[in-house]
């Protein structure tokens, strides 16, 4: 017979991560348009780091 598997039993995770994620939402001006855009990005912040900092980061990094 088949194993019967909870809701519960798929929700369970077999370790930690070693990251969090965070959605960042930010708005960019467009050089094109002169219109406002927002930008949506998922970033992976370690554990133990300073999340802003590293959400400054991604930030600096699409501005470039």
């Amino acid at each position: 017979m088949a194993k019967k598997q909870t809701f519960a039993d798929k929700g369970k995770k077999s370790g930690t991560s070693d990251f969090k994620c965070a959605k960042l939402i930010f708005s960019v001006k467009s050089e094109k348009t002169n219109a406002w855009k927002f930008i949506e990005k998922n970033v992976r912040i370690p554990n133990g780091e300073n999340e802003q900092t590293i959400l400054a980061k991604a930030i600096t990094d699409y501005t470039k």
